[in-house]
């Protein structure tokens, strides 16, 4: 109350000389013509907006180096231990007492909390989450982490921010929460589902996923995501799958999500989701999705899900759907078919050959017939033999060494993290 009292003082203090100029200038130009007057009132006008001006620079200088002074206080006293936390040499189980050393203090001889205020908690915080995520490729034991934050009251804080802070807290430290993978309690996810921030109920949903059950993700089932989803909420859905799948919990169905959304983009990348993480076990369920839709690139998508996971029940479909879909949906069913290999497309692959003009559908054929195993290389050889000299043109591509390395289909696009990072270890 005595802040609010002693900055309304000064407010009240401005506008009183700021009036004081005002009337000044009016008294003192009173008798000249109106261009002068109006010269002179925009003269104080700029000398007032200057003065602000220099006001909010000293006040915004004055807060940096408050704030540096105390990430250098933070800094010096508690950095080491930061780094040693999330180094190799953490790699085993640390207790507490293990923790205060790697700090340089003993507990017990301290009086009251180790941060003071939540300034410091939250300086503590913003230091910290750059040493975690800087330390990609030395990942330490996600417990100690815990452990140390729980000593500094950290986890409580945030989840104070969560509640009752504003909307850039609340996005704030749900963001760190989630990175440093501290359990979020469900009632705090629950009422920030329901916020009307919509960056606050995306971070929300993603801190869902982490749930062991089914009935935990029924966020994926809203209209919201259905018409907001986007490429973010792609790369956030795989890192917080590829998470649960570490964590030895069970994958949710994304077939039945790719059904219950209506927005075709929100179901191609459940569709994509499903051969990222070898959801073989469900692709039975996209038949009636297959057959139904008239969505050209959802077609697409489960036609190269199914060839990627070789689920060998769809290649009827699939050599039935190439002889209705347009030329693009044609190349990704043909390579579909190309990955299940079973011996029995040739045919339609050779009729994806013969029954088109288009040049880019013909030498995507003739790429499928090549990769087909023994039979197909035998039957493209003969297509060669035989071909006419508007086709030699297709056949160039795989007797020049350079384009012949761009031949080879890719057989999988499973979710492989080249490199452990916070976000998917």
């Amino acid at each position: 109350m005595g802040t609010i009292s002693f900055i309304r003082y000064y407010i009240s203090l401005f506008m009183a000389y700021c009036k004081f100029l005002f009337a000044f200038v009016i008294y003192k130009f009173a008798d000249y013509p109106d261009e002068v007057k109006v010269a002179a009132m925009i003269s104080a006008l700029c000398v007032m907006i200057i003065v602000v001006m220099i006001l909010v620079l000293f006040v915004m200088s004055w807060k940096n180096k408050r704030t540096q002074r105390l990430r250098d206080r933070i800094e010096k006293k508690y950095g080491k231990g930061m780094e040693y936390i999330v180094s190799q040499e953490a790699s085993e189980l640390l207790s507490e007492e293990d923790i205060e050393r790697a700090f340089g203090f003993d507990r017990s001889e301290l009086d009251g909390p180790l941060l003071k205020n939540n300034r410091e908690k939250h300086m503590f915080v913003e230091i910290f989450y750059l040493y975690f995520i800087s330390k990609r490729s030395e990942l330490s034991k996600t417990e100690n982490s815990h452990t140390m934050l729980r000593m500094f009251d950290i986890p409580d804080y945030l989840e104070k921010e969560i509640s009752l802070g504003s909307m850039k807290h609340k996005a704030n430290a749900l963001s760190k929460m989630r990175t440093f993978k501290l359990p979020i309690s469900p009632w705090v996810i629950n009422k920030l589902l329901n916020s009307k921030y919509m960056r606050v109920q995306r971070l929300a949903m993603y801190s869902n996923v982490m749930s062991s059950s089914d009935s935990a993700l029924d966020y994926f089932e809203t209209d919201f995501f259905d018409k907001n989803c986007c490429i973010k909420d792609e790369i956030e859905l795989g890192f917080s799958l590829q998470r649960r799948r570490k964590m030895g919990l069970k994958l949710p169905n994304l077939a039945r999500w790719a059904h219950i959304q209506s927005n075709e983009k929100t179901q191609c990348m459940f569709v994509r989701l499903m051969r990222r993480f070898n959801e073989i076990e469900y692709c039975g369920e996209l038949k009636d999705l297959y057959n139904d839709s008239k969505k050209k690139k959802l077609i697409e998508e489960i036609s190269r899900t199914w060839g990627y996971l070789r689920y060998i029940e769809s290649e009827e479909l699939l050599k039935k759907a190439l002889l209705t879909q347009p030329d693009d949906t044609k190349v990704a069913i043909m390579h579909a078919l190309t990955r299940l290999a079973t011996g029995n497309s040739l045919d339609a692959l050779l009729d994806g050959f013969k029954n088109t003009t288009n040049p880019h559908v013909r030498y995507e054929a003739l790429r499928c017939i090549y990769n087909y195993g023994p039979e197909g290389r035998a039957l493209f050889q003969e297509l060669e033999k035989n071909s006419t000299d508007a086709d030699k043109k297709y056949f160039d591509f795989f007797n020049n060494p350079i384009t012949l390395e761009k031949i080879r289909l890719d057989k999988e696009q499973a979710y492989h993290p080249s490199v452990e990072t916070v976000f998917n270890g």
